[in-house]
């Protein structure tokens, strides 16, 4: 069951804004997610893999082949994805937030098919924290090597920022239940979770 608690904005408002992280820098995003299994898109094949797998699991009303593109490029570090064989079989799309970014889903006006380039940040430079744009995955295995992946990366390596999701789907709603994300005050649709945060909620 997805828990709840009141002031989520204060208590986002306690972590601070934009920072350089260790771990979003060219070199060590790329060892850590290799660290789950998962590795840079490269070619157009595997970003029209990705856009096809992300249609067929999760229906149409999503960004755009193009749009997942630009949005990668943008950041360097928005698209990951996990092979089997040497064929994609699913995706993660964490995407490295500006504080205006932040900002833009608290506020419930950020678009996740249309995605402005301040709402993102180029791996290398100071981040806010990151929204769960999508994941999907072809089979069992891929799908339970996502979920570790992304539980990886909120849990161990990005302990202090805010990660953000919404329950766009049932099967994304379940996940972010298991992962232990909360409810964000009002704002509808909208759920989150800090390591740092809900360690101290727990205690």
């Amino acid at each position: 069951m997805l828990m709840s608690f009141d002031d989520a904005r204060t208590r986002l408002q306690t972590l601070g804004g934009e920072r350089l992280h260790p771990k979003y820098m060219t070199g060590a995003s790329e060892e850590m997610m290799a660290s789950v299994r998962l590795e840079h898109a490269a070619s157009e094949d595997d970003y029209a893999a990705v856009h096809a797998l992300a249609t067929a699991e999760l229906g149409p009303g999503l960004a755009s082949l193009d749009e997942i593109k630009r949005v990668d490029q943008l950041t360097g570090a928005s698209i990951w994805v996990i092979r089997r064989k040497g064929e994609v079989t699913g995706f993660l799309a964490p995407l490295a937030l500006s504080a205006a970014g932040v900002k833009a889903l608290v506020d419930d006006t950020f678009d996740a098919a249309n995605i402005r380039a301040e709402w993102v940040v180029r791996v290398g430079e100071p981040l806010a924290g990151f929204y769960c744009w999508c994941y999907a995955g072809k089979d069992q295995v891929s799908r339970g090597a996502l979920v570790l992946g992304l539980r990886t990366l909120i849990d161990r390596h990005f302990q202090t920022l805010p990660f953000f999701g919404r329950d766009s789907t049932e099967a994304g709603a379940r996940i972010m239940a298991h992962l232990g994300f909360f409810p964000f005050d009002s704002t509808p649709h909208l759920f989150w979770r800090c390591c740092s945060v809900m360690q101290e909620i727990a205690a």
